[in-house]
């Protein structure tokens, strides 16, 4: 995923298939100034450069047009280099009048995020500056995407002038021909009636370059994306907000109050996991997030009436449970899980329960070859996935000291409260 050209998340490798499943979710913050987020199907590639299967891009007008977001199935386009442009330029365009002709002056500053075209992770621009067929060209500036310039090239403007004048940016090869960094296009003759201007352009891609593309052919990416704005007013005034629900969960002892069951009853189902992320990231920072799920464990268990549906429902506690586990407990659970599923993808042990999908392969050595049993890839699979579950579950034994102080403390107290509300020996 790209946000404006600028890598910033790559997903797990699906090996050896035409229709990989993901189900990944990132949460981005973007820059307010942001233009669009491409998402990119790559083929990994072990030894050499990863090969770009197709793009799918969609603009800040196109999210914004989702409110509840965008979801669906969208075709991939072909990539094409003179399209992957990013940044801006700094210009500074006049008009100047001369005793027989008219000039025009541009003066091309410095630019910046540009998109590297390089190994090193940079480019090698420069500014090529196209007026009524005459062409000047800056210096190159070598290993940056962070260029300055500072040079000015003059034109001669003629009466009732139409012409565009075109500044395009380049990146500079000695051996491949120079790679496209983008282009701003001006009107002469407004500017001739604004006499000056001067700003920060975005550069665009050359659409002239772009060739006919069949949609469809490189397949289809199913997205869901949801751009949400947050506006963050000063810590002050959020204070008076914070110390009332502050003061409700240090009470929680005495029994629920109302603030919390209110915020439950009055939130949506489609933006309670937001409420309850917030909400246990500000009791978090304040010391109270044991305080604060117990208060909700006690709803919980004050409307349920079957110990099997505990935590069933897409309830406030649900929710809240369900972040405070990725907030305090992400870290643990990687370290003491991780190094087991990476072993397991290493060795690559073929396990399959299903008679219906069983693949029968030959087993053997030294020429002497005869095709597994059913019987046998069942049981050798089971035997693998006993093995792959005890090393899970042995580790999962062994970590209690590496498991999160507060983790343990908030599940100390549900069982409590567990236990209170069903204290007969069949819940035990």
């Amino acid at each position: 995923m790209k946000v404006d050209n600028e890598p910033i998340i790559r997903t797990a490798t699906v090996w050896k298939t035409l229709c990989p499943f993901w189900g990944e979710e990132y949460q981005v913050r973007m820059p307010p100034t942001f233009h669009a987020v491409a998402f990119y199907v790559m083929d990994e590639d072990a030894l050499s450069r990863d090969d770009v299967i197709g793009k799918v891009c969609l603009t800040r007008d196109t999210l914004a047009s989702h409110p509840k977001g965008f979801s669906g199935w969208a075709h991939l386009t072909e990539v094409n280099p003179d399209e992957e442009v990013q940044g801006e330029i700094h210009l500074r365009l006049e008009v100047v009048p001369g005793p027989r002709v008219r000039w025009l002056r541009c003066s091309v500053l410095e630019a910046r995020d540009l998109a590297p075209k390089d190994r090193n992770g940079a480019s090698d621009p420069f500014v090529r500056v196209r007026y009524k067929g005459r062409t000047q060209e800056t210096s190159i500036v070598k290993k940056s995407c962070y260029p300055r310039w500072n040079e000015t090239f003059e034109f001669e403007l003629g009466e009732g002038a139409t012409e565009e004048l075109c500044v395009e940016a380049w990146d500079w090869d000695l051996v491949s021909r120079n790679d496209f960094l983008g282009k701003v296009v001006f009107n002469v003759q407004r500017l001739g009636a604004a006499q000056q201007e001067e700003g920060w352009f975005r550069l665009q891609p050359d659409q002239s370059r772009s060739h006919q593309r069949d949609e469809g052919n490189l397949g289809s990416l199913h997205l869901e994306v949801r751009l949400r704005d947050e506006t963050v007013l000063p810590s002050a005034c959020y204070q008076p907000l914070v110390q009332l629900l502050c003061q409700e969960v240090k009470l929680g002892n005495q029994g629920p109050g109302q603030l919390i069951p209110l915020i439950e009853e009055t939130t949506s189902a489609e933006c309670r996991q937001d409420v309850a992320t917030n909400l246990l990231k500000l009791f978090l920072g304040q010391g109270l997030a044991k305080d604060f799920l117990d208060l909700l464990f006690q709803l919980e268990l004050g409307r349920t009436s079957e110990a099997n549906t505990l935590f069933r429902s897409n309830s406030l506690a649900s929710k809240s449970m369900e972040s405070f586990l990725k907030v305090a407990g992400m870290r643990y659970l990687h370290g003491v899980l991780g190094p087991i599923i990476d072993r397991v993808f290493e060795e690559k042990k073929y396990v399959e329960l299903d008679p219906s999908k069983v693949e029968v392969k030959d087993v053997g050595c030294s020429g002497l070859h005869r095709p597994q049993t059913e019987a046998e890839v069942l049981e050798q699979s089971a035997q693998t996935l006993r093995g792959h579950l005890g090393a899970l579950l042995g580790e999962l034994c062994r970590s209690v000291r590496a498991c999160p102080a507060v983790v343990r403390a908030t599940f100390r107290q549900l069982f409590q409260r567990v236990r209170e509300r069903f204290p007969s020996a069949q819940h035990e």
